[in-house]
């Protein structure tokens, strides 16, 4: 008579599955992650406002972002604490995709403690300089990996593009706060806050220059989501919507109308996605998309400009714009949806 081979026993020594947060927690990791974002976006306010006047690191719109990460990190923190309850050790014990955030409080911790010791040494940047210091480069960075946890963790689990909408929507909320960021980090020349006025060769090659980055950057998380997931009505509106409202409180106080367009402008691409269904196997689709997905921003955004009398563009000029932010996005697909390679240079790769 032979004997079964023993049982390993599945409990917190020794885990059987992928550790993953539920919608919930990621949600929940999303809404402290926009503590930390609202925080660093009072803190922008505060320095467009009273400049030179910031004389000490102990301000409460330091305050308000600090006390977001210490929110944000003691929640993940609580995350990686139920994994090492389940016998989960290192970076196993946070949620799938949550390594992001593991590292990225590091990296935030070193910024804030490097930020606190240059003002102290150096006093308060003022300006541009406010921004681009490398200890706000640290604080940028880890502040990325730690609100693009939720993202990452939705692409790594095993849900189908057309997931349930709460998988998607937390793809979606993590892939704004991602955009705010990166649009906040870009204040200096984020093209949907000044129309351009078309004055002068060297002025406008200036202002057209800022503003086809800017349709690349509001691009990229839309196409990126896009490439693991089915979008979700609405999806564009919230991401378009959330960052230029931030963006419009900090730097113009009081003007709603751009936000308001930029959400209708999502909306109109929200209605392109439902209509086209772009995706990886329908590629025209794919490349019809993400050419109308710039220009129904910028073709709105300029033409209103020129109809309440903002600018002096010409038809030629701005419609022109729009259409070549359009190729970027065409161009921006190619890279994030690229053609799939022949078998000879698989062969290839598999070789080497």
């Amino acid at each position: 008579m032979t004997t079964a081979p023993p049982t390993l026993p599945v409990g917190p020594s020794r885990p059987a599955d992928v550790y993953r947060a539920s919608t919930r927690q990621n949600l929940l990791t999303i809404l402290l992650g926009w503590w930390l974002l609202g925080g660093v976006f009072t803190d922008g306010w505060a320095h467009n406002q009273f400049g030179e006047s910031l004389e000490t690191f102990f301000t409460p719109w330091h305050a308000a972002f600090y006390s977001g990460f210490l929110a944000v990190t003691a929640w993940c923190l609580s995350l990686a604490a139920r994994g090492w309850r389940q016998g989960r050790r290192g970076l196993p014990a946070f949620p799938d995709g949550y390594h992001l955030a593991a590292l990225g409080v590091p990296v935030f911790a070193l910024g804030g403690l490097g930020d606190l010791t240059w003002h102290t040494v150096l006093g308060i940047e003022v300006g541009i300089e406010a921004l681009l210091s490398p200890t706000h480069l640290l604080l940028f960075a880890g502040a990325v990996l730690i609100v693009a946890s939720p993202l990452n963790a939705a692409w790594r689990s095993p849900a189908r593009r057309d997931a349930p909408g709460g998988v998607r929507w937390v793809a979606v909320l993590s892939a704004t706060s991602l955009l705010a960021m990166t649009a906040f980090m870009h204040m200096y020349m984020w093209g949907l806050l000044a129309v351009p006025q078309g004055l002068g060769y060297v002025q406008t090659r200036g202002e057209l220059s800022a503003l086809l980055l800017t349709a690349l950057i509001l691009a990229a998380p839309v196409l990126l989501v896009l490439r693991r997931f089915t979008l979700p009505f609405g999806a564009v509106a919230v991401m378009y919507g959330v960052t230029n409202a931030g963006m419009a409180a900090m730097m113009l106080p009081g003007e709603w109308h751009v936000p308001l367009l930029a959400a209708a402008c999502g909306l109109l691409v929200d209605a392109w996605h439902a209509l086209l269904r772009p995706g990886a196997t329908r590629v025209w689709a794919l490349r019809a998309f993400a050419f109308l997905l710039p220009l129904s921003v910028w073709g709105p955004y300029l033409g209103d400009g020129v109809r309440r009398g903002l600018t002096s563009l010409s038809l030629e000029l701005w419609l022109g714009v729009a259409v070549m932010a359009g190729l970027g996005g065409v161009a921006l697909s190619a890279l994030i949806f690229p053609a799939p390679l022949p078998p000879q240079a698989l062969d290839d790769l598999t070789d080497r």
